[in-house]
């Protein structure tokens, strides 16, 4: 059976397949994925691998595995024509000859003899001069250009909308390394995005739909254990308060009210900031965000706090409770504070989380979870506790 990029992912060991497929296979992927696919690799296999393969592609993995993941090295290739800013259009037309045609490039790189780009060479302008004139007189002088080390998403964002298909990838000193085709960027960013949704809920980007239900048990089952102890921690607060619970009954029934409120309050403001940081920097605009996400808990908080009171009001007072006014507003003042609180650790875990290396995707819900659900049933209960009991 052939394997294809629709059932690859039923292979559980890929080194079983043979070489043209599996070069067959990682060319119909986006880069960014093949990569990541032959990185896990042992060093043995992979060299083999890369033998089997065609000269030029050989050469297009072999340097992209010399960078890390992610960057825009990884996914640069060895610029297919590369002329000297000395040589005249018709030394240019010859070069361009000799190229396969199944390479595939768009612009000519223009270097000088010490390999700075000084430009890059577009063909239409070829058509207007005379062969003897010099490519460095006719060419497009400063273009864009990214160091291999740049990240990928950063650099979709300097791209997007640009419509450039190729743009020319140099060191520290401004020496051509090679080329990264707009497509792969796109390709790479379009693949991230698609993945947080998991992400954010202990999927692996490695999942799809066709991953067999083995692998799935040990990609999810971590994040499930990991959510399982949190999950007690959360427990652990209402048995503190367990004697509170066993005189005011009626604090029962609003516990997952709140934790469901104060939690899609944080969550909307999980979702916000980590799109915002797929998308760029947003270091200087952390502290607006913590002075919005707190100003938004207050009005939603505020709003759907008296909205629950009332309830809790009416019923309390269907139960003759003597203490319906005071529930009433412990229940508005929890409510509140506990979107307040949310909300602005909604902005805070993934800023945090990035800012100790780790993957602010990856934990944040998690987290979040946790906290949004100490706090708002702690509150609760913490207040009744103290102004109904006396305690």
């Amino acid at each position: 059976m052939e394997i294809t990029k629709q059932n690859y992912h039923s292979v559980k060991d890929l080194t079983t397949v043979s070489h043209d497929n599996l070069i067959k296979l990682f060319l119909s992927l986006p880069k960014g994925k093949s990569l990541s696919l032959l990185r896990k690799f042992d060093k043995p296999f992979l060299e083999q691998l890369l033998n089997s393969a065609p000269e030029h592609i050989k050469t297009q993995w072999s340097l992209a595995l010399k960078y890390k993941a992610g960057s825009v090295g990884e996914l640069m290739q060895p610029a297919p024509l590369i002329l000297n800013e000395k040589m005249t259009v018709g030394e240019a037309i010859e070069s361009v000859r000799e190229i396969p045609k199944k390479i595939l490039f768009t612009y000519g790189m223009v270097v000088n003899d010490s390999n700075e780009l000084t430009g890059v060479l577009v063909f239409r302008d070829v058509l207007y001069h005379q062969k003897e004139e010099l490519i460095k007189d006719i060419c497009f002088k400063k273009p864009s250009s990214f160091k291999a080390d740049d990240d990928v998403l950063s650099t979709f964002n300097k791209t997007a909308g640009n419509q450039i298909p190729e743009y020319p990838v140099v060191d520290n000193e401004n020496k051509l390394l090679g080329t990264l085709r707009g497509s792969h960027v796109a390709d790479a960013y379009a693949l991230e995005v698609s993945a947080l949704s998991g992400v954010l809920v202990g999927v692996s980007k490695e999942e799809a739909l066709d991953t067999s239900w083995t692998s799935c048990v040990k990609l999810r089952g971590p994040w499930l254990l990991l959510n399982l102890v949190t999950a007690f921690v959360a427990g652990a607060v209402v048995g503190i308060f367990q004697d509170t619970i066993d005189q005011i009954v009626l604090l029962a029934m609003f516990l997952p009210v709140l934790a469901g409120q104060s939690g899609n309050t944080g969550a909307q403001a999980l979702a916000v900031l980590i799109r915002e940081m797929t998308s760029g920097d947003i270091g200087p605009m952390v502290k607006n965000q913590l002075i919005k996400e707190s100003i938004l808990g207050v009005v939603h908080g505020f709003a759907v706090g008296i909205i629950c009171a009332v309830v809790m009001y009416v019923i309390a007072t269907g139960q003759n409770n003597p203490h319906a006014v005071v529930l009433s507003a412990i229940i508005l003042f929890s409510m509140t504070a506990s979107c307040v609180v949310s909300g602005v650790m909604g902005a805070v875990v993934p800023v945090t989380l990035k800012k100790f290396g780790a993957d602010p995707a990856a934990g944040s819900s998690i987290i979040l979870t946790t906290g949004t659900d100490v706090v708002s049933m702690g509150v609760m209960l913490f207040l009744a506790n103290k102004f109904i009991l006396g305690n």
